[in-house]
Order: C-alpha cells, then structure tokens, then sequence
C-alpha cells in the first residue's frame, strides 16, 4: 500500500512538473508580439561634431508567461552605417574618426539584469563624438545607423533566443528574407532561423549636423528690414499730404543723405 501511495506521490510531481513546463514554454519567443514591445523610448538626437549624443532607449521583457524571466541576457550595439542625401558608407575598420560608444569603440557587447515579466530597463550609451566625426552640410544632415544583436534565455525554454536588427544581417541575407511582394509573407522565418535568429528587432539611428551660422539669418533680416523701409519712404514721398509725420521724417532723413552724399564728395 506504501509502494502504491509513493508512486502515485511521484506521478503527480512529474504530471504538475510537466505542466508548469508547458505553460512556461514560449513556443515562438522571436514572433512579433514579444519582439515589436520589446525596444521603445528611444531617445536619438542631433547634435554637432564634437558633441556627445545621449543615445538612451528601454528594453522590455514583453512575454506574459509564468516563468518567462528573461536571464543570461546579452546586447550587443554598433554603429555600421553613415548616410548623407548624396551618399552612404560602411562604418567599418576603415572609416576615419568613427562616432565611439561610450567613448570606447563603434560597437559594444555588454550584458543585462534579468528582466521579470513586464519590467523595463533603460540602456543609456553616450557617443563620443570629435570635430572630425564625418557630418553632413550646412543643408544636409548625417545619419548614423544602429543595430541590435539581443540575446538571452527564458527559466521555460531551454534554447538560446537570438533577435537581431537589419544591420547584423548582410544585404544579400536580408533581401532574401524580407519580401514586400503581393501575396507573399513579408518575412521568410524558416530562412530567418536558419541563420540561427529566432525574429527581428528595430534598428534605430542619430544624426551629426554642422549648426548653420547665425550671420546669414542676421544678413537676410538686415536686408529685408532695409527694403522695407525703403519702399516705405518711396510711398510715403509719392504720396504727398497723405502721412505728415512721416512724410516729415522722410524729407529731414533726405536731407541728412544729401548732406552727406555732398560732404563724401567734397572730401580733399
């Protein structure tokens, strides 16, 4: 009876092991609706060469499993890509003065907390940039490109989860994974997984911009305030009677320029 009781015991541990298992497994972590939640907040901005950009973005854990603690969790990010209106270049070992993460390299792999169901952390890498950084013109603004390689385990699965950005992927790989033609999937999982990425995540971008000198603008005011004026005292002078007051200051201001226009002339 004993015997019984104690397999019984033992069946029911495995039967609820067993359980918790299924429930905790997440059967496609890289499907959209964990991956689109998974980056957000991102903060991108333009600064000019010499400048820090404060590059920041969250990172979510967006499963709702029970035992969906996202652990081992590793992120790697890299600037791989300039671009301007009229051009574009690999940042690569032959780019000159790159943009360096955290002052350190164009790419860096560190690694995350774990992450509960739900919980947020906001990854924060300054990127040093110097006066040399290659920038667009006066009226064209850089970009730099940034890719995401994500990776991490879940307490449920026993597999590695592998999401990556489009820049990790070559152009001929992700050409021929993403398809935009009618009647078709736009993303090719079964090639997507053999390369061994389980789904995608967003790239994300900041831009390097020279600041337009400000004696333009000041030039541009200057005349259009000249111009004005001098329509203003032609109207007021072509129409006699019609404003005294200004009438009155446009001929003394008349006077004042005959006045000096026979004094330059005069000069010994």
């Amino acid at each position: 009876m004993k015997a019984g009781l104690a397999v019984l015991a033992a069946a029911l541990m495995l039967l609820t092991v067993g359980s918790a298992s299924v429930r905790a497994e997440i059967a496609d972590p890289g499907a959209p609706r964990y991956t689109n939640n998974m980056f957000g907040g991102f903060v991108t901005p333009t600064v000019s060469p010499g400048e820090t950009v404060n590059f920041a973005f969250n990172l979510t854990n967006p499963y709702d499993h029970t035992l969906a603690t996202m652990t081992n969790i590793t992120l790697s990010v890299g600037i791989y890509e300039y671009a301007t209106q009229e051009t574009a270049r690999e940042v690569n070992s032959t780019f000159k003065n790159p943009p360096l993460i955290r002052g350190l390299a164009p790419q860096l792999t560190f690694i995350v907390k774990n992450l509960t169901i739900e919980q947020s952390v906001t990854i924060e890498l300054p990127i040093n940039t110097s006066k040399k950084t290659p920038h667009g013109s006066y009226f064209s603004q850089s970009t730099y490109f940034v890719r995401f390689r994500l990776t991490f385990n879940l307490e449920g699965n026993t597999t590695l989860v592998v999401l990556q950005s489009k820049g990790f992927f070559t152009e001929a790989e992700w050409s021929r994974m993403v398809s935009f033609t009618p009647g078709q999937d736009i993303v090719d999982t079964e090639y997507m997984r053999s390369l061994g990425v389980d789904g995608l995540i967003p790239d994300s971008s900041f831009g390097i911009k020279v600041p337009i000198p400000r004696w333009p603008l000041a030039m541009l005011i200057a005349g259009c305030v000249g111009v004005s004026l001098l329509a203003l005292y032609y109207f007021v002078l072509d129409n006699p009677g019609r404003y005294p007051r200004l009438e009155k200051r446009a001929y003394y201001l008349r006077g004042k320029l005959s006045e000096l226009g026979s004094h330059l002339k005069n000069r010994p």
